[in-house]
C-alpha cells in the first residue's frame, strides 16, 4: 500500500490586469465619493463614535454625554463598540493636526475635525468596491458583469448614502463581504484568511454582526478547509476585544451599553410587519432603495448552478460559486429574521433599510451573477432598474436625512421609539415617503440656489453641541444641499478654492471612468 502524497498548496496571484481594474474602480469611487460628500458629522452616533476616537488618540475612552451610558466612574462612555473609532484614528489626527495648524479656536476646530472625519467613509466604500470587484472575479463573474455590478452597488443603492456618513455600515458591509467570499473559497488558504479578516472586521465594528458571521463559519467547516481554525482566530480576536473595552467601560464582561435593546425584550415587531418594513415598504424597502435586488434571485439560481462553470460542477469556480449561494441565501435569512423582529426595524434616523446595508453586497454578488451573460431582454431591465436605483440615491445624496426628517416632522421624535404607530406614515404611507421628500427638497433648494437664494449661516444663538449650529442656522440649512463645497459658501467662507477643487475632482473622475473602461476592456482581452 503506497504511503499517501502531500499535495502542496500553492497561492494563485492575481492576475495584474485584474488588480489594474480594481485600483481604478477604487480611485474613481473615491474621486465621485469625496466630489459628493458633506462634510459633516452631526448624527448623534456618529457624534459619539467620533468623540470615542478623539479621545483614543489622548489615551482615554470617556466621550461627552450624548448617544452614551454612564459607567460606574460616572464618566461616559459610547454605547458603539470601538473598531470603527480605532480604524478612523489617523484620519481624526490628520484633522486634529491641521486645525490646531492653521490656529482655528476650539468651537470651529471641532468642526473642522469633523468635516475631515467625515470622509473615513468614502475611502472604506471605495475600499469595499474595489474589494468586491476582486472577490467578484475571484467567483468567476466576468469582467463586464463584474464591472456593472460593482457600479451599480456603489452608486444605485444608499451605500453612496452611508459613503457620506460617519456610521459603521461600509465597515459591516465590508467585513461582512469578505466572510462571505472567504467561506466560499475554503478550500484555499487565501479564503482561509479572508474569512478571519473578514469576521474580525465585521464583528469588532458592531457586536450585533455575530448571528451574520456565523453561517459564514458554519459553511467554513463543512467544505473541507485547508486551515480549518483560521476563522476562528478572527472571531476570538473580535471577541476578545468587545470583552476588554466592555471591562474598562463598565466593569463587566457582559455590559455593551445597549442594556435592554441587547436582550430578547427588544424584539416585539410582528414577524410579517419587520419583512415587509424591510423588503417592501414605501419608507424603508430595499427592493425600492436598491431596486437592482429585484434581479438576485435569478442570480442565486445562476449561481447555485455553478455560475459560468454549468459545464463542470466540479470546477473550483462552480464549488466557489455555489458555497457563496448557500452561505449568502444563509445569511440574508439571518438579517432579515433577526432585525424584522427588532423594535427599531427601521433604523432612525437614517436611510433606506439601515440594517441590511451590510448584507447589500451579497446580494449584488447574486445580481453580478444574473448579469453574467445575460440576454438582452435582462440587460435592459437592469438598466432601468440601475437608472430608477441612481435617481434615488441622488436625492438622498442632495438632501441629507436628518434635514428630510426634520422637515417631515419626524424629528424630533413625537412618539417613543416602541410606539407601534411610530414614524407609521414616513414607513408605510407611499404620500409620506422619504424618497419623494428627499425629491421634493431637492427640487425646491436647487431652484432656490439658482435664484440666488442659498441659506446664509449666521454667527450667534445658542449652538446646538451635537450639531454644531444654532437652532435658526438649521432651519436655514433646511433649505441647504449637502455637499461640502456649497456649504464653504453658507458659512460665508471664500468660495472660489472650494470650486477650484470641485473642478479639480471632476477632472480627475472623468479620467479616471476612461482609465476603469480601458482596464476593463484589456482585461476582458486577456
Amino acid at each position: 500500500m503506497s504511503a499517501p502524497q502531500t499535495v502542496a498548496i500553492r497561492p494563485r496571484a492575481v492576475p495584474a490586469s485584474r488588480l489594474r481594474t480594481s485600483r481604478w474602480i477604487l480611485l474613481t469611487a473615491l474621486v465621485a465619493y469625496a466630489l459628493t460628500g458633506g462634510g459633516r458629522v452631526v448624527g448623534s452616533d456618529e457624534v459619539t463614535m467620533l468623540e470615542l476616537s478623539r479621545a483614543l488618540g489622548r489615551g482615554a475612552i470617556a466621550v461627552p454625554e450624548g448617544a452614551t451610558l454612564q459607567g460606574p466612574d460616572g464618566r461616559h462612555y459610547s454605547k458603539n463598540a470601538a473598531g470603527q473609532a480605532v480604524l478612523a484614528l489617523p484620519l481624526v489626527a490628520i484633522g486634529e493636526a491641521a486645525s490646531r495648524l492653521a490656529g482655528l479656536p476650539s468651537r470651529t476646530r471641532a468642526l473642522a475635525v469633523r468635516a475631515v472625519a467625515s470622509f473615513f467613509n468614502a475611502a472604506v466604500t471605495a475600499i469595499l468596491l474595489a474589494g468586491f470587484y476582486l472577490l467578484a472575479r475571484w467567483l468567476g463573474i466576468g469582467v463586464v458583469a463584474a464591472v456593472a455590478a460593482t457600479l451599480g452597488l456603489g452608486f444605485t443603492t444608499p451605500l453612496w448614502v452611508y459613503a457620506k456618513s460617519f456610521m459603521a455600515e461600509p465597515l459591516q458591509a465590508l467585513g461582512l463581504l469578505a466572510a462571505v467570499v472567504g467561506a466560499a473559497r475554503a478550500r484555499t488558504p487565501q479564503g482561509a484568511t479572508l474569512a478571519a479578516v473578514g469576521i474580525a472586521l465585521a464583528v469588532s465594528v458592531k457586536l450585533s454582526m455575530l448571528p451574520l458571521v456565523l453561517p459564514c463559519l458554519i459553511g467554513f467547516a463543512i467544505q473541507r478547509p485547508v486551515l480549518p481554525l483560521v476563522p476562528w482566530i478572527g472571531l476570538a480576536a473580535a471577541l476578545g476585544g468587545h470583552v476588554g473595552y466592555n471591562l474598562v467601560r463598565f466593569g463587566s464582561l457582559w455590559e455593551t451599553g445597549y442594556g435592554a435593546q441587547a436582550t430578547v425584550s427588544a424584539y416585539t415587531t410582528p414577524l410579517l410587519v419587520g419583512l415587509y418594513g424591510l423588503l417592501f415598504s414605501s419608507g424603508k424597502g430595499v427592493a425600492w432603495f436598491a431596486p437592482l435586488v429585484w434581479l438576485a434571485p435569478a442570480g442565486w439560481v445562476a449561481a447555485w448552478r455553478g455560475g459560468r462553470a454549468t459545464e463542470n460542477a466540479e470546477s473550483t469556480p462552480a464549488r466557489a460559486a455555489r458555497a457563496a449561494a448557500s452561505i449568502g441565501l444563509v445569511v440574508w435569512l439571518v438579517a432579515l429574521l433577526l432585525y424584522a423582529r427588532f423594535q427599531h426595524w427601521a433604523g432612525d434616523g437614517s436611510f433606506g433599510p439601515r440594517y441590511l446595508v451590510p448584507a447589500l453586497p451579497i446580494a449584488f454578488l447574486f445580481v453580478a451573477f444574473a448579469l453574467d451573460r445575460a440576454s438582452r431582454v435582462r440587460r435592459a431591465i437592469a438598466v432601468g432598474l440601475a437608472v430608477v436605483g441612481l435617481l434615488v440615491q441622488v436625492g438622498g445624496v442632495a438632501i441629507y436625512f436628518g434635514a428630510q426628517m426634520r422637515e417631515a416632522g419626524d424629528y424630533p421624535y413625537t412618539l417613543p421609539l416602541d410606539h407601534p404607530r411610530f414614524m407609521h406614515d414616513s414607513h408605510f404611507n407611499p404620500a409620506f415617503s422619504p424618497i419623494a421628500g428627499h425629491w421634493r427638497m431637492l427640487c425646491r433648494n436647487l431652484s432656490e440656489h439658482l435664484r440666488g437664494e442659498a441659506p446664509r449661516v449666521a454667527e450667534g444663538g445658542v449652538v446646538d453641541p451635537r450639531i454644531g449650529v444654532s437652532p435658526e442656522n438649521q432651519r436655514q440649512l433646511l433649505h441647504g444641499l449637502d455637499f461640502w463645497w456649497l456649504y464653504v459658501g453658507y458659512v460665508g467662507m471664500p468660495r472660489a478654492p472650494a470650486y477650484a477643487a470641485v473642478l479639480g475632482l471632476l477632472a480627475v473622475l472623468i479620467w479616471a471612468l476612461m482609465r476603469l473602461a480601458a482596464a476593463a476592456r484589456a482585461e476582458a482581452r486577456a
